[in-house]
């Protein structure tokens, strides 16, 4: 996504716009859970404007006033560890081009207290927004800071052993991706990337058994871990013998 005209960094926002340098001071001496209340209010609030005002604009229907700023920022303001805001700030810095920014407020989430609700699903959003981008390096070291401030979350794992997948290093994904079955054996989600990676890197015994296990714990609508069990059957017999089918690492990302 290009940079529009009007686009303003919330880094920049925050130092130089006075009207939400007042708002960050405002809140400045309340109580946290006074900051975290105010925060919630004002980022529902303008999540809500901003999809009313896409709805209008798909029906062709006159919009709202545009707000000020863009969704997330005065939540932001107000509670500088909002970890909703954090992510939806940070995509968007992100998608306008200020990576750096983006990255800083990403990397922010692992500061937020842990009692933060769904802190782990809102940091590994983070880091399938960057491997959306096909940006391995910056997810990788998302996902390698959340392993060392939670070094018991599964989820952060999983997550590095992808990147390191994608950047060539399959002895560190397998690594990385054997700490995630370790810590929650029974994720057949888990249990797939870990005996793909295995198939591709030769370990065909082992990621044989990997895989039927993940397949006998997955929903019947979870395809990939059988289609990799289909495909170590195809390298293991011969492409003559079974009927190729697309294989895929990790249906969660």
């Amino acid at each position: 996504m290009k940079k529009p005209n009007n686009y303003i960094s919330f880094y920049v926002s925050i130092t130089r716009d006075s009207d939400i340098k007042s708002v960050r001071l405002e809140y400045v001496d309340v109580t946290a859970q006074k900051r975290r209340m105010a925060a919630q209010w004002e980022y529902d609030s303008s999540i809500a404007s901003d999809l009313f005002n896409m709805a209008l604009l798909m029906s062709k229907s006159e919009v709202l006033e545009k707000p000020k700023w863009p969704p997330g920022f005065l939540a932001l303001a107000i509670d500088p560890l909002f970890a909703p805001a954090l992510l939806t700030v940070g995509s968007s810095e992100y998608q306008y081009g200020f990576v750096k920014e983006a990255m800083e407020l990403f990397l922010t989430l692992i500061k937020v207290p842990n009692n933060e609700e769904d802190l782990a699903k809102i940091i590994d959003k983070a880091g399938n927004f960057l491997l959306d981008h096909d940006d391995y390096k910056n997810a990788l070291e998302l996902y390698l800071s959340a392993e060392r401030a939670y070094p018991t979350q599964a989820l952060y794992y999983n997550g590095s052993g992808y990147c390191f997948y994608k950047l060539g290093n399959i002895e560190e994904a397998i690594r990385k991706e054997r700490r995630a079955v370790e810590l929650e054996p029974d994720n057949y989600l888990h249990l797939n990337d870990l005996g793909y990676s295995l198939l591709e890197a030769g370990i065909l015994e082992e990621a044989e058994n990997i895989l039927k296990k993940s397949v006998s714990l997955a929903p019947s609508e979870y395809e990939f871990a059988r289609n990799n069990l289909e495909l170590l059957y195809v390298r293991k017999e011969g492409p003559n013998k079974r009927r190729h089918r697309i294989a895929r690492k990790s249906g969660s990302r």
